[in-house]
């Protein structure tokens, strides 16, 4: 049985948590939609990161990602089918959209929120709420005073306690999302050779070397009016980051202090890449053996 402990400053400061919409829960509207899809709702809106990074955007600047059933089923532990009867269920609730770009090519995947007031919603749900106090108010309950105190008492506790399972029972679920679980999704984008070294480094400098990955690339495109993809340069990135991981061992530095270097590494990768590319382009039209 793993260990536990318990969460200091530092760690409440820096962990990273799924977000749960509280309208999934204070409004009436999705009352009756299943925790389980409420989770999945979390998981799929956690992917916003990927999609900005990726430069995942649609018309209208409307956010999708992607996110396969195989991806879906590893994260959540469930079968296929029960993945596409949750997706299903958050289409139903409106909070899902997909949408096809072709053929043997992933869904883009749109969330969608409520556009309403969701305060308002709420709020009229009090005339039933007050009802059922002034039921309580006129039972014997009030005869004794100390009840009042005596009740709340036994709620506090149980409050307590229900908060002790609930952080223990979340605890353990977030040891199943371990470090490999972290890698893996932020990597799950990448082309394989990149996948296979970068997954040997810690999560935050993967982080860090991505970002930079798609930042040189997006630059250098960019600039020299080209469009390379990572897979077509994989060997070389894995080269220049071979020769930069050196580089960090010798110095005895970190990813985070030297990725200013990794950046002029990558883009002058690119420029030795291309130059040779248009040199062999350019043989090949003026060999004379073409002609």
């Amino acid at each position: 049985m793993p260990n536990f402990e318990k969460y200091n400053l530092s760690q409440v400061k820096t962990e990273r948590f799924y977000q749960l919409p509280k309208y999934l829960f204070e409004d009436a509207y999705f009352k009756k939609m299943s925790a389980e899809a409420k989770i999945m709702y979390a998981l799929l809106k956690d992917r916003f990161e990927l999609s900005i990074q990726n430069e995942w955007v649609g018309r209208n600047n409307n956010i999708y990602f992607i996110f396969s059933n195989k991806h879906l089923c590893e994260y959540l532990g469930y079968a296929e089918q029960k993945i596409i009867k949750l997706k299903k269920e958050l289409v139903n609730f409106n909070l899902l959209t997909q949408e096809r770009v072709g053929l043997n090519k992933p869904n883009r995947l749109y969330l969608l929120k409520p556009n309403y007031d969701i305060e308002a919603s709420l709020i009229k749900e009090l005339p039933n709420s007050q009802s059922n106090d002034t039921e309580l108010n006129n039972t014997n309950y009030i005869e004794n005073e100390d009840n009042d105190t005596y009740d709340m008492n036994d709620i506090i506790s149980n409050a307590l306690i229900n908060n002790n399972h609930h952080s223990n029972h979340t605890n353990h679920q977030k040891t199943e999302f371990n470090n490999d679980a972290l890698k893996f999704q932020v990597l799950e984008e990448l082309p394989q050779q990149l996948q296979d070294y970068l997954s040997k480094f810690e999560i935050r400098e993967i982080r860090i070397i991505k970002s930079i990955l798609l930042k040189g690339k997006k630059s250098f495109n960019t600039s020299h009016d080209t469009y390379y993809r990572l897979e077509d340069v994989e060997f070389e990135i894995v080269s220049v980051l071979k020769r930069f991981k050196a580089m960090l061992l010798q110095k005895n530095e970190t990813v985070e202090a030297m990725q200013g270097y990794l950046m002029q590494f990558i883009k002058a990768e690119l420029e030795e890449t291309h130059a040779l590319y248009m040199r062999r382009k350019n043989m090949k039209q003026y060999n004379i053996f073409n002609q």
